[in-house]
């Protein structure tokens, strides 16, 4: 096991294709990720690595060796966190990622009570509402959106189904006019929500939303006054009065409360379809889920019902 902190060093290298990553991912200067690495493959007698100023590879020996050595390191960590948990308290440094929208609005304010109830654990929350690699990034569990979730390694445990909810401000639709029906949107400003996996919440386009009315299913492709990464940023534009848009319920849902936005289509004659879909608490799969992701797991869970 001497070797044991070249061979996570080579590991992150080999994930991240990158020297200058994996030395500020362990907080390492560049002259030692480059001697440790060095002393490896000298020690082992092959080149584990192709380097140029541009890439890193693996070598025909380096590929070999990284199948074999995460394997096993993935079994020694798990051996000693089997072994330090034997008395199943939650403890640690929990790394979570989350939607931007779910982490600022959803668990930010739950904190509190989940570090009321484990104060041995540390919780460091990554937001964003792109598709991180649990893995590559060093994290627990990850809070995900979908109508399903891809085929993965993954565990996944579904946490609640999200209703979606199209409202506009009572100033933009007394200045537009309230839409009656779903192909009345065409001459309206829509507000869309456009990043690369929402086409997975969409079901392809984020700006086709279908409705199920008299005639069935209807799909009008939305003019997009603004496209947004953010749904907080078309929260706050759709109460300023710049259009119309959809989001998830518990996110608008003090706004309408409040008079600040109006709801569309909640009548029996029209209504969105593309209203639901699911959040998943995803952790990687491992024979042993330590105390700390299981119970950020079943917090979760209880938070959404």
């Amino acid at each position: 096991m001497d070797n044991l902190p070249a061979v996570r060093l080579f590991l992150h290298i080999a994930n991240t294709g990158s020297f200058s990553a994996a030395a500020k991912k362990m907080g390492l200067a560049g002259s030692s990720v480059t001697r440790q690495i060095r002393n490896l493959e000298n020690d082992l007698g092959v080149r584990l690595l192709h380097r140029t100023t541009r890439q890193v590879s693996l070598t025909e020996a380096g590929q070999q060796y990284y199948n074999r050595a995460s394997c096993l390191v993935e079994d020694f960590d798990q051996m000693n966190s089997a072994v330090s948990e034997m008395d199943d308290v939650p403890r640690g440094v929990l790394r979570i990622s989350a939607p931007i929208i779910v982490g600022r609005a959803y668990i930010a304010p739950r904190l509190k009570d989940f570090s009321d109830q484990y104060p041995d654990i540390d919780l460091h929350l990554s937001l964003s509402d792109l598709v991180v690699d649990l893995v590559q990034e060093g994290l627990d569990g990850a809070v995900r959106s979908a109508v399903t979730l891809p085929d993965s390694t993954l565990m996944a445990r579904h946490l609640h189904r999200v209703k979606r909810m199209i409202v506009a401000s009572p100033d933009y639709l007394s200045r537009k006019g309230m839409p009656l029906l779903p192909k009345e949107l065409t001459v309206h400003d829509c507000l869309v929500y456009h990043i690369q996996s929402a086409n997975e919440v969409w079901g392809g386009n984020s700006r086709l939303w279908s409705f199920t009315g008299p005639n069935g299913t209807e799909e009008i492709l939305v003019p997009a006054k603004l496209e947004s990464n953010n749904g907080d940023a078309l929260l706050e534009a759709a109460i300023a009065g710049l259009g119309i848009t959809a989001l998830p319920e518990w996110h608008v849902s003090k706004y309408l409360e409040s008079n600040e936005l109006v709801a569309l289509f909640e009548e029996e004659d029209y209504r969105f379809r593309q209203v639901d879909y699911n959040m998943y608490f995803v952790y990687p799969s491992s024979r042993h889920v330590s105390p700390k992701v299981r119970v950020f797991s079943d917090f979760m869970a209880d938070s959404f019902k």
